[in-house]
């Protein structure tokens, strides 16, 4: 099967003012019998969380998007390739989470939690 990619019939890019990422934790920690806690690192690959808005979109982009996240991502559990809204760069990346607002005129607000996931976008 092929991996999907972000539907055309979606804004391509979200809001740059809306774009915030943090670094998941990569450390893994343990506290032994005696002495202070020990980390180490987890893996060498970075995971990163991802807060976006799109632009105001349409009660059919609305559909799409369900869509997407429902059939084509299996609800979240596959992957897609999509442009690193901060590098550009083509990335492997889950959907978290959404929420849809209802703007007026008939309009809708699309906020998402993405995670862009560690390996090479194949």
């Amino acid at each position: 099967m092929a991996t999907a990619t972000w539907p055309s019939t979606l804004p391509s890019r979200p809001l740059s003012s809306s774009i915030t990422w943090t670094a998941q934790d990569n450390r893994v920690s343990f506290e032994p019998d005696v002495g202070p806690p020990i980390d180490r690192q987890r893996g060498t690959a970075k995971t990163y969380d991802f807060d976006v808005k799109f632009p105001a979109i349409t009660a059919a982009q609305v559909g799409y998007f369900e869509t997407f996240f429902h059939t084509t991502l299996a609800s979240g559990a596959l992957h897609y390739l999509w442009a690193d809204p901060v590098s550009g760069t083509s990335a492997k990346w889950k959907i978290a989470d959404y929420q849809i607002s209802t703007l007026q005129g008939g309009l809708h607000e699309l906020s998402c939690k993405l995670r862009r996931i560690p390996g090479a976008a194949v």
